[in-house]
């Protein structure tokens, strides 16, 4: 056992050097942080994130001040245990620049990060330290995007209860409506319940404040699971008068109010959580207060300086260098292939089809969406089947294909209504010798069946490897990916839907002929035709 008295090793805290110890925390954390920027930069739902790591450091600072004495063991267990966590974290960069929306990655990263911190005040102050430290560090996990499918199904559970709720309102204030899915039909429009109104928004963001309260005032575990239950419960009513204010207002003087007043609710729900969270810990902590007495408040306990041993600051400045070399390494990887990369065969679809008529996209969904390029058009087939086709660009960045999974029709289309009744077999559809893959779902609305073709394409794929999205999102696929050194494509959404078409084979031949008359080859500049 190796203890830190403080006459003994003067000389080594003399010797300490905290900022490696500093340094390599904050590699580590920024390499966890990194993966999951995107993702709280595009999806609304996680935009509170970018604040977590400062609550963090805050709720650290605090615990910082009356920090327990040191009482570290070397132990080689622990030293194991740091490096083990630190060269797992420091692989996830090479996989996450050739899969940045595997959310998987960012769990990972997370979970790494926050064992290799825990390992770290293990092995600098002892099992108290990280008793002492353990909230503060484990807090960031509320900032990881849960795993999309079960975000999904809460979605939807939360959107259709609030739909069926704000539709009992309306009947109950003597307004006609009609539910379709989760959506409301008014005399004056159609009105989306969506997730922002669905209560997910403002619960992640509630539960965040109320860990967070519950941590600056140091409730018990029961006190703070009643502010969890409280966010839970104002999150959700507040989202129930947002959805039925808004409802109201369109029945009233129309859908087009909607939207001078929908993010303006928003943040007035949000406020209504926060403070209702604030004042709920704020009485406890003066009813607690004013039980145990207003005597001597609690002062921080003097602790001698901390002292670091040659091991622990060489772990540190092992793991310095190896975080460097894991992100300058998977640069100059990545770089490398695409100084090597062939240009391909760029190619379009073209808007304005004789035939088509244009359905405008609404400027929220693209934001949604985070902007991308692209239209949609409905048109009639031959048999008088009505379409509706999608395609929609968004430019190289890792912005893209993030951007992209978010559209998925069976979280986007059962949100309009429809309900899913099975997922089809896979289609290869062949244009112009271009083959591009499908995933095929058959969906019901309000009675009569609806097939839906969903492909995504990267920028730059050549022809006869358009199938290769058929597994490109399996483990297999996506250490392809790694090893060809393929990142930051361009993303391409092409999405088809067709009403009272069962014959999947007389759809796959109308999608066929409409994609042939509309693709645009840079080597021919003008559409094919069939």
């Amino acid at each position: 056992m190796n203890r830190f008295p403080s006459a003994a090793a003067s000389s080594g805290v003399e010797k300490s050097q905290p900022w490696l110890i500093l340094a390599s925390v904050l590699l580590a954390w920024w390499i966890s942080i990194r993966m999951l920027w995107n993702d709280w930069e595009i999806d609304s739902q996680y935009s509170y994130g970018f604040l977590v790591p400062i609550l963090c450091m805050a709720l650290f600072h605090m615990r910082w001040r009356d920090r327990p004495a040191q009482a570290s063991e070397e132990e080689t267990g622990f030293v194991v245990l740091v490096a083990g966590f630190g060269v797992a974290l420091a692989l996830l960069p090479l996989f996450f620049e050739a899969n940045p929306e595997w959310r998987v990655l960012g769990v990972l990263g997370a979970f790494f990060a926050i064992g290799f911190t825990l390992a770290l005040l293990r092995l600098i102050g002892g099992a108290a330290w990280v008793g002492h430290f353990f909230f503060p560090i484990v807090f960031f996990l509320i900032a990881v995007p849960w795993p999309r499918n079960a975000e999904n199904a809460i979605m939807g559970w939360l959107m259709q209860k609030n739909t069926i709720a704000v539709l009992e309102m309306l009947h109950w204030c003597g307004f006609e409506a009609m539910r379709q899915g989760n959506l409301i039909s008014l005399p004056t429009g159609t009105v989306g319940i969506e997730e922002a109104c669905s209560g997910v928004r403002s619960l992640q963001s509630g539960i965040m404040a109320a860990f967070f309260f519950g941590e600056v005032f140091r409730f018990g575990f029961f006190s703070r699971g009643v502010l969890v239950f409280a966010a839970f419960a104002l999150a959700l009513f507040g989202n129930f008068l947002r959805a039925s204010g808004l409802s109201i207002l369109a029945s009233v003087q129309g859908v087009s109010a909607v939207e001078k007043w929908h993010d303006l609710a928003g943040y007035l729900i949000l406020a209504f959580t926060m403070g209702g969270l604030w004042s709920l810990a704020l009485s406890y902590q003066r009813k607690r207060s004013a039980r145990q007495g207003a005597g001597s408040p609690v002062g921080v306990t003097a602790v001698p300086q901390m002292a670091l041993s040659p091991l622990i600051q060489r772990s540190a400045l092992a793991w310095i260098i190896l975080g460097v070399i894991s992100l300058g390494g998977t640069e100059a990887w990545y770089r490398l292939h695409e100084v090597r990369g062939t240009e391909d065969v760029e190619w379009t679809i073209a808007s304005g089809t004789r035939g088509t008529k244009v359905q405008p996209i609404a400027d929220r969904t693209r934001r949604m969406l985070f902007f991308p390029e692209g239209f949609s058009e409905r048109f009639t087939d031959n048999k008088q089947h009505v379409w509706q086709f999608f395609y929609l660009r968004w430019p190289a960045g890792r912005s893209a294909i993030q951007a992209v999974s978010i559209h998925d029709p069976q979280t986007c289309l059962s949100s309009a209504g429809m309900v899913l009744v099975k997922q089809l077999d896979p289609q290869l559809i062949k244009v112009d010798g271009m083959p591009i893959y499908f995933r095929v779902f058959l969906f019901t609305d309000r009675g009569r069946y609806v097939l839906v073709y969903h492909a995504i394409l990267a920028d730059g794929e050549k022809a006869g490897e358009g199938a290769s999205s058929a597994f490109a999102y399996t483990l297999a696929g996506r250490w392809r990916a790694v090893k060809e050194g393929v990142r930051n494509r361009g993303q391409r959404l092409i999405e088809a839907a067709a009403w009272d078409i069962i014959d999947v084979d007389q759809a796959n031949e109308t999608l066929r002929k409409f994609l042939q008359s509309t693709l645009i080859r840079n080597d021919a500049n003008l559409p094919n035709k069939p």
